[in-house]
């Protein structure tokens, strides 16, 4: 009988991952607590063409012998879209929630449990902690989109580029925000969108021309790029102001 439980998953996502996971167990079972599939593979934004599959492996200590043999999977199913996987202990998820909690938050409420013990459940987040990152990761996109803009010197193709890549690279912080705010948190893309506009009573359709950029392969205008560039400042602006003026109620 098989240990792992990938019925939750796509048919797609389970013809790529049973091989993986059945590799891997069958050469360190013992050493291994929990494997979960994380990030867009679990969600209704996964594509087939584009996305990845990423997993979070949790062992019982890190052995080197282990990194070895998943680099060698690596050859074969690198291919297929599965990527490295992150292999943690528990204890060095305990001592990393302050300095990473945007990051365990989004795996805690995007994963799907495929082998052993849920870790995500007893994974608390502290609210201080993900204003902080969330303060953090959005005044430094802000600078990277200023710079990034500039150094593109109107060039349409770097531009689109670089705003085809931005919008999955936000949404960890746009969940955190709802977090912080004590909302409903969708896991997907659109739906979060959705509940920050109303959170927040903003108009974010600059993040559904980005995911529409991405989607379908486009290359705007100048003048759209311009206008996408001058409309996604203007929100971060907005949104920094947010996290700036969020107060941590004492319990």
């Amino acid at each position: 009988m098989e240990d792992y439980q990938v019925t939750n998953l796509s048919d797609q996502t389970q013809k790529i991952l049973k091989p993986f996971l059945q590799d891997v167990l069958a050469y360190c079972k013992e050493d291994i607590l929990s494997i979960s599939v994380i990030g867009s593979a679990v969600t209704k934004d996964f594509h087939p063409k584009y996305s990845d599959i990423n997993t979070l492996m949790i062992v019982k200590e890190i052995k080197v012998s282990l990194f070895d043999f998943i680099a060698i999977l690596g050859k074969r199913y690198g291919k297929k879209k599965v990527c490295a996987p992150l292999i943690m202990t528990n204890a060095y998820i305990k001592g990393s929630l302050d300095v990473f909690p945007l990051e365990f938050l989004e795996m805690k409420l995007i994963h799907q449990l495929v082998y052993g013990n849920d870790v995500f459940k007893n994974i608390q987040v502290n609210k201080a902690d993900v204003r902080l990152q969330c303060e953090r990761e959005l005044k430094g996109k802000l600078q990277h989109i200023c710079q990034s803009y500039i150094k593109a010197m109107g060039n349409r193709t770097v531009l689109t580029k670089l705003f085809a890549g931005l919008h999955s690279r936000y949404f960890p912080v746009l969940r955190g925000l709802l977090f912080l705010y004590d909302q409903k948190i969708p896991q997907g893309k659109g739906d979060v969108i959705f509940a920050l506009e109303k959170c927040f009573n903003i108009d974010m359709s600059v993040y559904r021309k980005l995911m529409e950029i991405r989607a379908n392969n486009t290359r705007p205008s100048s003048d759209v790029l311009r206008e996408i560039f001058e409309k996604l400042y203007h929100l971060l602006e907005t949104v920094i102001k947010k996290v700036d003026e969020f107060e941590i109620k004492p319990v």
